[in-house]
Parts: structure tokens; sequence; C-alpha cells
């Protein structure tokens, strides 16, 4: 990621906008497939190779976005799929608990010492993740609504 140093760097609370920002960088470059199971390892030893150092190339952009503390719990991993599944299963919050975690954030969001401009950023960010877990709830109830309407035979 030399020179695109736009990704928001993982600390272990932010979980949503990090995996955002890394899953469209990576969706950029047309790698997307070795996170999403699209793209598995070859048999063919000469297709294994390029197919390793994409994997490669990925996880080093993954590492180089999250905390230097956290690098080694991911050492253990030979995939970035399998990098990418672990800090999914440890650090992703179900909808309720995020949104509880985000409502008492931004309650308890002071100025203190940060200039005008970093208060109002950083407050936007959190409103941000706050309207997309909210908005993803409404769109996610209605989508349900849709599907039993359909299987009653109403609005068919």
């Amino acid at each position: 990621m030399s020179g695109e140093n736009s990704i928001v760097r993982f600390n272990g609370k932010n979980y949503a906008g990090w995996e955002f920002q890394f899953r469209m960088f990576v969706k950029g470059k047309e790698l997307w497939g070795h996170l999403d199971r699209s793209s598995e390892a070859p048999t063919d030893p000469k297709e294994l190779s390029l197919w390793e150092s994409k994997d490669a190339k990925i996880a080093s952009w993954l590492l180089n976005s999250i905390e230097p503390h956290m690098v080694n719990n991911l050492r253990g991993f030979t995939t970035v799929k399998a990098m990418w599944d672990y800090l999914r299963q440890i650090y992703y919050q179900d909808n309720s608990a995020r949104k509880f975690q985000l409502e008492l954030d931004i309650g308890n969001y002071r100025q203190g010492n940060l200039s005008i401009e970093q208060f109002y950023s950083g407050f936007i960010n959190l409103w941000s993740d706050y309207s997309g877990l909210v908005q993803s709830q409404v769109l996610s109830g209605f989508g349900d609504y849709k599907h039993s309407l359909r299987a009653s035979g109403i609005n068919s």
C-alpha cells in the first residue's frame, strides 16, 4: 500500500470502518477473490506460485493496515483468508452490541484538546458508523417485511 495510505489503521475498536475500507481497496485491486473464496489456491505449481504471490501481497496490505501489536496474532495463519476470518471472528460485533457502543461513544464524545476540525471529523465518523448501522437495520427489516408480504400473496 505504499503511497496509498488512505485506509484507516485498524486498532481493535474500529472494525466496521476498517473492514469496509480494506474491502473496497482489495476489490479495487481486483483481488477480492482471495478473501471471499472465489479464488481458491490452484493445484498447478506455476499457477499456485502466482496465487501465493497475490495472497502474500494482500496479506502485506492487511498487516500494514493494523496496529503493530496485533500482527503477532496473525503469524500462525498461512493465507490472507484465514487472517481475515480470524479478525472478523474476534472483532466483529453483532449489530445490537455495536449500536449500543456507538450510542455510548457519541454520548461521551468531547472536544477536549482536539481542534474543531479533528473534533468534527471524529464525530462525523462516529455518526456515520451509527447511521449506517441504523439504516442497515431498517433496510434489513424492510426486506423481511417484503418477504412476508410475498409469502402471504400480498403485493406479488
